[in-house]
């Protein structure tokens, strides 16, 4: 009797030790992304631009100037979206805004765009881009890099012709890549191993936000497109950026990102 009990209690134990391991492994097998959960944003305001000002041509997407000229990349505002187009591999079209505050990556709750591709080879359409200093407070040098959401690079299929919405986000799924390693993350979330958002705010979460923007080009000669709807949005601030033509020509200067990013990358 003393046995068969005794053998119950232990098969019971047992049991209990599965179910205890078993949730154990089911807790591990949950992704970064499936417990990550996105802030609320901010209400959003609108800024209408007319005009190309406070984009960039040039080659390596500083300010341009005696040493460094504008590249071959022609633009122009439509009735519909900012158009670029790039003859060669050097040129290059970017515009950046600062946030209207602060933002840490962890507070942040939606980022997304639309492009419209009008040459319909390759890939080439307009990325997002996101500098930030990867360890919050004082921007030093070393701490810069800029993340980079590419639909191509996330599984997303390009249609040439066609107006198509980007959530660089997609609850914390979308794939970015660094344009320097990071070394809390696996492979370093570079170009050859895009990496989750919600991996790279789990790995950073307090990097801070130099700036948000859109980029296209260099090395995608031939390539023509156009993009509008710009949002930057955290629980602080939202801001979405539209172009037309319908809209008066207003003026933006260029961000000072431009001056600190020349020294950064030395």
């Amino acid at each position: 009797m003393r046995l068969r009990q005794g053998f119950r209690l232990a098969a019971a134990a047992g049991v209990g030790m599965l179910l205890v391991l078993g949730t154990a492994a089911n807790a591990e097998e949950r992704t970064v992304g499936e417990l990550f959960k996105l802030p609320r944003v901010a209400s959003c305001s609108t800024v209408r631009h007319g005009n190309t000002q406070g984009y960039l041509t040039t080659s390596n997407g500083e300010a341009p100037s005696s040493t460094n000229p504008n590249s071959t990349a022609a633009l122009k505002v439509t009735k519909e979206g900012i158009e670029a187009t790039l003859p060669d591999a050097n040129a290059k079209a970017l515009y950046l805004e600062e946030p209207r505050r602060s933002v840490k990556l962890n507070r942040i709750g939606k980022l997304a765009y639309r492009t419209y591709q009008l040459n319909p080879s390759g890939v080439a359409v307009w990325s997002y881009q996101l500098p930030i200093d990867i360890n919050g407070g004082t921007l030093n040098a070393g701490d810069f890099t800029t993340l980079v959401y590419e639909p191509y690079q996330d599984g997303q299929t390009i249609t040439p012709n066609k107006w198509q919405n980007w959530d660089a986000l997609r609850k914390g799924d979308a794939k970015w890549w660094s344009t320097r390693s990071l070394a809390n993350v696996p492979n370093g979330a570079t170009q050859s191993f895009p990496t989750a958002w919600s991996a790279i705010v789990a790995a950073y979460p307090d990097a801070t936000v130099l700036a948000y923007g859109l980029d296209l080009g260099k090395g995608a000669a031939g390539a023509s497109a156009r993009a509008d709807t710009l949002v930057f949005g955290a629980d602080s601030t939202c801001v979405q950026h539209q172009w037309s033509t319908r809209f008066g020509r207003t003026s933006y200067l260029v961000s000072l990102l431009q001056i600190w990013r020349k020294w950064l990358l030395r």
